[in-house]
């Protein structure tokens, strides 16, 4: 067993808390601070955000279809910030439900795949991806983070103990 139906609620929990944090800061910023080019991989904030739900989306279709989708790097979902906030909000929704509703023996099941980058057959339970799903986001958070950072602008706290949705 990788992970636990627990454990997955305690990160998608911790995802929502991390991404209204991140939104509500966002939210004080103006167009052009969110969306101009900082040199980061992506460009912009704006464009980062777009990255992260482009790849949960990504993600959570091969949770659940075991069908290897097409990644396409350039792909931005939303033009607009709020559309785009509603659209992550709306996501993080599914992901706690998610996580309320699944059993452990759906996360432990193997998804059988071919992989190209690796020229190898993968073998994988469906937790694993899940795990995926939240690293991903936390490496690009961390990313616009340090541009907030570099803005002056003091993201706050990112502890798990912290977080107020979940009850230790």
């Amino acid at each position: 067993m990788m992970i636990t139906t627990s454990f997955l609620e305690t990160m998608a929990l911790y995802n929502q808390w991390q991404n209204e944090t991140l939104f509500g800061i966002c939210n004080d910023l103006s167009e052009h601070q969110i969306k101009r080019d900082r040199g980061m991989f992506f460009g912009s904030i704006f464009n980062t955000l777009n990255h992260i739900l482009y790849v949960d989306r990504l993600s959570h279709s091969f949770i659940h279809t075991k069908i290897v989708p097409e990644f396409d790097p350039n792909v931005i979902l939303y033009s607009n910030y709020q559309e785009l906030r509603t659209a992550r909000f709306e996501f993080d929704r599914i992901l706690v439900q998610e996580s309320h509703t699944c059993s452990q023996d759906w996360l432990n099941e193997a998804i059988e795949f071919w992989s190209d980058r690796l020229n190898r057959k993968r073998n994988v339970p469906r937790a694993f991806y899940y795990v995926q799903l939240f690293n991903h986001q936390t490496h690009h958070r961390s990313q616009i983070t340090s541009e907030l950072h570099k803005m002056g602008i003091d993201y706050g706290c990112t502890d798990l103990p912290y977080n107020p949705y979940y009850a230790f």
